[in-house]
C-alpha cells in the first residue's frame, strides 16, 4: 500500500515551477531553431531560383542581342557563360558566326517578354523564356519575331552557365 509522506516532503512548488519553466524554455528554443532552419532553407531556395531565372534571361539576351560592331565581344561573353556541349559547339562555329554577322551587317535586338522556371534541381535548371527579336540586315529592318526558348543551365563553381538552348515551336 502506498503511503503519503509527511506534508511538505515532496518536491517544493518552486522546484516544480523551475523544472516546468526550463522544460518550456528548452521546447521553445528547439521550436525557434527549427523555424530558423526552415526560413534559411526557403531563403536559399529563393536565391537559387532567382539566380537561375536571371542567368536564363541574361543568356537569352546575350544570344539575341548582337550586331556586326560588337560580335567578337558578344561571342566571348557567350563562351564565358556557357558550358558543356553547347559551349563546345558554339566555340567550333564562332568564327563562321562572326564572319556571317559582319558580312551581312546584321543587328539583332532581343527583348525578354517573360521568363519562368520549368525545372530546378540543386545544380541545374531549365528556364523557359519568351523573347521578341528585331533583326536588320544591311540596314533593312525585318518585323519582330516572337521566340520561345528553353535554356538549360548548369551550376559551375557557383555560376549558372548555359548548357543547352532549344527553340520551342
Amino acid at each position: 500500500m502506498y503511503r503519503a509522506g509527511p506534508l511538505g516532503s515532496g518536491p517544493h512548488p518552486q522546484a516544480r515551477a523551475l523544472a516546468f519553466g526550463l522544460g518550456l524554455l528548452a521546447a521553445l528554443t528547439a521550436l525557434f531553431c527549427w523555424f530558423g532552419v526552415q526560413d534559411f532553407e526557403i531563403a536559399r531556395e529563393h536565391k537559387q531560383r532567382d539566380r537561375f531565372l536571371a542567368a536564363g534571361r541574361d543568356g537569352v539576351l546575350r544570344l539575341t542581342t548582337i550586331s556586326d560592331t560588337d560580335v567578337e565581344a558578344k561571342v566571348e561573353q557567350i563562351l564565358d557563360t556557357s558550358t558543356g556541349e553547347f559551349h563546345e559547339d558554339f566555340q567550333q562555329r564562332s568564327a563562321w558566326f562572326i564572319d556571317t554577322v559582319k558580312r551581312s551587317k546584321s543587328k539583332t535586338v532581343g527583348t525578354v517578354l517573360e521568363v519562368g522556371l520549368e525545372t530546378v534541381d540543386t545544380d541545374r535548371a531549365e528556364v523557359l523564356v519568351a523573347v521578341s527579336v528585331k533583326t536588320s540586315l544591311t540596314g533593312t529592318q525585318a518585323p519582330a519575331r516572337l521566340w520561345r526558348m528553353r535554356i538549360s543551365l548548369q551550376d559551375v563553381n557557383g555560376e549558372a552557365k548555359v548548357s543547352d538552348v532549344e527553340f520551342i515551336p
